[in-house]
């Protein structure tokens, strides 16, 4: 069918029923056409199924990985994410204060202005 006369079609076409304008059919109250406690319980039951699956997937990547590396296949190490404090060489997460002074240690030198700002945070 032609782009022309699909849009032909639904223009001329009426939706059914018509919609109406916030008014329910008498003797229907709000509450009766909500989704309303089974439609909890459906969304819920699937929100749990998704994270029952999230959760046996990741296992089972973990678990491809290591037995990869014990068959000796390369296996690409994940690029971690850290942030660290300006001239601070405490591990991430700790809680030990950033030096006072604003100069760069060797351990910074190749990195970039933007990474080692103050504002940056391991919490």
């Amino acid at each position: 069918m032609s782009r022309l006369v699909a849009g032909a079609l639904a223009l001329a076409t009426d939706p059914s029923p018509n919609p109406t304008e916030g008014t329910l059919r008498p003797g229907l109250e709000e509450w009766q056409v909500s989704p309303g406690l089974i439609g909890f319980i459906a969304t819920f039951a699937l929100a749990l199924a998704c994270v029952a699956l999230f959760l046996n997937l990741s296992k089972h990547l973990r678990k491809v990985g290591h037995n990869a590396r014990e068959q000796g296949l390369p296996v690409p190490e994940p690029e971690v994410i850290t942030f660290r404090r300006a001239g601070s060489d405490a591990a991430p997460g700790s809680d030990a204060p950033a030096p006072s002074d604003a100069s760069t240690s060797p351990s910074d030198a190749g990195s970039s202005p933007s990474s080692s700002s103050g504002s940056d945070s391991a919490g």
